[in-house]
């Protein structure tokens, strides 16, 4: 066997350890993030839970903030096989947006802690020139553009009206879902007199939101 080869088989072996070491961290910190809070939680917390040294988490991460955005970018990657998933499964236009939107009810349900990091808390704003956030907003649009195309076809074969604007109705859906998610106290309050569930509220915004959507002429 060749050195070159042996060189190569070496250097692969210590690129896959550095990685599990890496998930190692964000799989600790991600743990201690949901369990303590964002804000509670030192680097010097994340070193211990790692059993590394300090100077050694920092080759890997520079702040707490990129290990949040790398759990971001996690959840991010999660409920984008989730809209693709549905996203297939949906025949025609309308049924495509019905179908993306339970995903996003079902991520927000199954996936609490990663909905929080991603659209609830803000713990760490936008930064644009922080690489990880271009991934991550890169992958927001991926899925934001499903929802397009799902207009976009519904348009098309007549299931939706085709007097709307996409980009706008697009919008005009993520901020309502992401609403009705994130409830006022005024809001809980009035659900709470009139007996009145969050899933059952998010249930009638979605069928409110599809039925103003349909083509009635279709």
């Amino acid at each position: 066997m060749s050195l070159e080869v042996v060189g190569m088989t070496i250097s692969d072996r210590k690129e896959r350890e550095k990685e599990m070491r890496r998930k190692n961290i964000i799989d600790t910190a991600e743990k201690l993030f949901f369990e303590k809070g964002y804000e509670n939680i030192s680097m010097a917390d994340i070193a211990k839970g790692t059993e590394l040294g300090r100077s050694t988490l920092y080759l890997y991460f520079k702040n707490k903030k990129e290990i949040y955005l790398a759990i971001s970018i996690r959840g991010t990657q999660i409920l984008n096989k989730m809209f693709k998933e549905n996203y297939n499964n949906g025949k025609t236009g309308i049924e495509k947006v019905k179908m993306l939107l339970d995903a996003f009810y079902r991520f927000y349900k199954e996936y609490p802690d990663y909905y929080d990091v991603n659209w609830a808390s803000y713990k760490v704003s936008i930064d644009h020139d922080h690489p990880q956030m271009e991934e991550i907003k890169r992958s927001r649009i991926e899925g934001f553009s499903l929802f397009g195309k799902a207009l976009q076809k519904g348009m098309e074969d007549g299931t939706i009206r085709s007097d709307l604007d996409p980009v706008k109705t697009n919008l005009v859906l993520a901020s309502s879902m992401q609403n009705v998610f994130n409830l006022p106290p005024t809001i809980k309050m009035h659900m709470k007199n009139n007996d009145l569930t969050q899933e059952e509220l998010i249930e009638y915004t979605v069928d409110m939101m599809v039925h103003s959507l349909k083509n009635n002429n279709s």
